[in-house]
């Protein structure tokens, strides 16, 4: 999906590229992220720091993606108004 293409893995550690972090947050009727929301929802297969670090990509990704608000069909705010995303080096998926 859209978030996947700003998600940067270059300089992440053996331990981060294992680590599947799963992040929520809302966005504005623009589509647009908001920033104060993002949180990490939880984590698997790392320690506490490796989905630290995860977590703080996956948060660069969906700002720097949602700058100009994702794709998504204003009438149905309701159901996208709140995201939660899995973000897996091996495959990125939406939940």
């Amino acid at each position: 999906h859209a978030v996947s293409q700003c998600w940067n893995l270059g300089s992440a550690s053996s331990e981060v590229l294992n680590t599947i972090v799963t992040v929520q947050f809302d966005l504005d009727q623009d589509a647009k992220p908001i920033s104060g929301t993002i949180k990490l929802a939880g984590s698997s297969g790392g320690s506490n720091d490796s989905a630290s670090r995860g977590f703080e990509i996956a948060r660069r990704a969906i700002l720097r993606c949602g700058a100009k608000g994702f794709p998504l069909p204003a009438d149905k705010y309701e159901t996208w108004r709140q995201m939660e995303i899995s973000f897996d080096p091996s495959q990125m998926r939406l939940r």
